[in-house]
């Protein structure tokens, strides 16, 4: 016999050392294994992946976002600010984007910021999925965080368009992962017993700040400040615990104080002339639930980059499938184990917290994971999924599949609780492979199709071509169809400034845009040349596809291809728009 070998299996076990583990970390020794080790070095490195093809493709896709109006709009009028009269009113379009408006308008003299806007969103909906993901690490464990910031950073060209634009709701991913971890970080002083009144102050005061900001966009309303009063007062309902009373005081607190900011934000803003069109919000029939239902996972699909249905059983489609099956997996299981939590006995959930250890998974050894965390996490996340689904379903937003954005909430609580569902190990090896082969599903898929246009408008050379022309003939200001408006505007760097008109109706001629707009663009100015930006591709009812007879004659003219044709008038046309 070997007398080394002897020795070794005979010596002592060592004592555990302290600090950093895997087995601690994910639970279970088990996790010191290499499979397990390579599982979860897969899911990183599809993350990453995914993260080096976002940067890679950068400036491509700010290129291609900012093609389409919406997204353009939120750069052009925070630009343009400063070059109208005071008493002009600034429309904002459907809803009110302020924090995106207030970080340009205080950005706006600076060196670069056309660069400084078009990078903020991308960086800040990073920052978002970081906040989530380090909310599941706190609550869940690491291999939570893992699997929730795999998740959100493997954006499909969908969600990509609507987490990194500016005004589109991105902001509320970050919103809820800060919400989320101040819940978890009162929660942590209030069982150590270290709640003291300086504590809140100095997370209350910047919390309110940031959070009565957020809440000047309404959906950060339902996604997120509903959740954050509900998920204590849901905890303290199943629990009965102080620890959960003071946390409730402090979500109630601070949420009131938020929102009366938010309504003084919103008020300055008007005083400012800083409006938003009229966006009512009204229930749909009962007839209408159901097609509202298939929208949602229709958007749902989408956001996933599994947009499979209707499409053909072959090609690129099948591996919108296999993402949209990953998807439709997710949501099935998550809803499932909600449900489970929900009907969980309160009595256990109480013993496990005075215990302070969780009860153990099915297969698994107990873990040092707090459950009152985790309570908490699964209230929160659970009550942000139902209220941006109810939202979504009950009222108009679910009329067509394409209102993504608004569920952009539930995206992020899908993906943070996907940590509920490790309650084995096959459970374990089933999401790691799940989650890396969603990420490398989306890295191909970004590969693969490149970054297509995001709207419609001119490019650079028809742009560059606008300008050249607007110029030799002495016109800067100009105005066209909504889509090609402020993408040519911003793509110019603001030397020419289109101002979008669209159809009366009837052949009325030309009205003056109802949202996202300054007033004063649509004040004709005497001895001023200007022009008219044409647009004759079909399928855009905004488009203006020929010169109005009531503009008159133009003094000059010229097809730049792809259907545009500039025309220079000898004067404002702005007097020939109507109101």
């Amino acid at each position: 016999m070997d007398v080394a070998r002897e020795g070794a299996t005979s010596r002592a076990p060592r004592a555990p050392r302290r600090g950093f583990r895997w087995g601690q970390v994910w639970g279970s020794g088990t996790w010191r294994r290499p499979t397990w080790r390579w599982l979860a070095a897969l899911v990183a490195l599809s993350a990453l992946a995914n993260l080096v093809v976002l940067l890679l493709q950068a400036r491509s896709f700010i290129r291609s976002l900012y093609l389409n109006a919406d997204n353009a709009n939120a750069f052009v009028l925070p630009a343009l600010r400063d070059h109208v009269p005071a008493g002009a009113v600034v429309n904002l379009g459907d809803h009110p984007w302020y924090e995106p408006w207030w970080y340009m308008r205080a950005t706006a003299g600076l060196p670069h910021y056309h660069q400084l806007w078009e990078i903020a969103p991308i960086v800040l909906g990073l920052l978002g999925i970081v906040a989530v993901a380090a909310c599941a690490w706190r609550a869940l464990g690491a291999l939570a965080g893992l699997l929730c910031g795999a998740v959100l950073v493997a954006v499909s060209e969908t969600l990509r368009d609507d987490l990194y634009a500016p005004e589109a709701h991105g902001l509320v991913v970050l919103h809820l992962g800060v919400l989320c971890g101040a819940l978890l970080l009162v929660l942590a002083w209030a069982r150590a017993k270290r709640l003291t009144p300086t504590r809140l102050l100095l997370l209350g005061v910047p919390f309110v700040l940031f959070t009565g900001a957020g809440l000047t966009d309404q959906l950060l309303l339902v996604s997120g400040l509903g959740p954050f009063v509900l998920a204590p007062l849901l905890c303290w309902w199943r629990l009965r615990t102080r620890v959960w009373l003071a946390v409730t005081g402090f979500a109630v607190g601070t949420a009131v104080l938020s929102g009366l900011l938010a309504l003084e934000l919103a008020q300055a803003m008007q005083e400012q002339h800083v409006v938003h069109a009229p966006f009512p919000i009204s229930f749909v029939a009962t007839g209408a639930i159901v097609g509202g239902f298939e929208n949602l996972f229709a958007a749902l699909l989408a956001l996933g980059g599994g947009s499979f249905l209707g499409g053909p059983v072959s090609g690129e489609n099948l591996f919108a499938f296999l993402a949209g099956v990953l998807v439709l997996f997710a949501l099935m299981f998550v809803v499932r184990a909600l449900w489970h939590w929900v009907h969980r006995p309160a009595s256990r959930a109480a013993a496990s917290t005075a215990r302070d250890v969780a009860p153990p998974a099915p297969g698994l050894p107990a873990r040092d994971a707090e459950p009152p965390a985790r309570e908490l996490f699964i209230a929160f996340w659970g009550l942000v999924f139902v209220c941006v689904v109810a939202a979504f379903v009950l009222t108009q937003l679910s009329g067509e599949s394409g209102n993504t954005r608004y569920l952009i909430g539930a995206w992020a609580a899908l993906a943070a609780l996907l940590g509920i569902l490790v309650t084995s190990p096959p459970a374990r090896a089933a999401l790691l492979v799940g989650v890396a082969a969603f990420g490398a599903l989306n890295v191909r898929a970004e590969l693969a199709g490149g970054v297509p246009p995001v709207g419609p408008a001119p490019g650079l050379r028809i742009a560059g071509e606008i300008e050249r022309f607007a110029a030799a003939h002495g016109a800067s200001v100009g105005y066209s169809g909504y889509w090609d408006s402020a993408p040519v505007t911003w793509e110019t760097h603001e030397r020419v400034q289109i101002n979008p008109i669209e159809p009366c109706g009837a052949g009325a001629g030309e009205c003056v845009f109802y949202g996202n707009q300054i007033s004063s663009w649509y004040t004709p100015r005497p001895h001023t040349h200007t022009f008219l930006l044409t647009d004759s591709r079909p399928g855009d009812p905004l488009a203006v596809p020929l010169p109005p007879a009531g503009f008159g004659q133009p003094i000059a003219g010229e097809s730049l291809g792809e259907g545009f044709t500039i025309f220079v008038y000898g004067r404002d046309i702005a007097s020939s728009v109507s109101p």
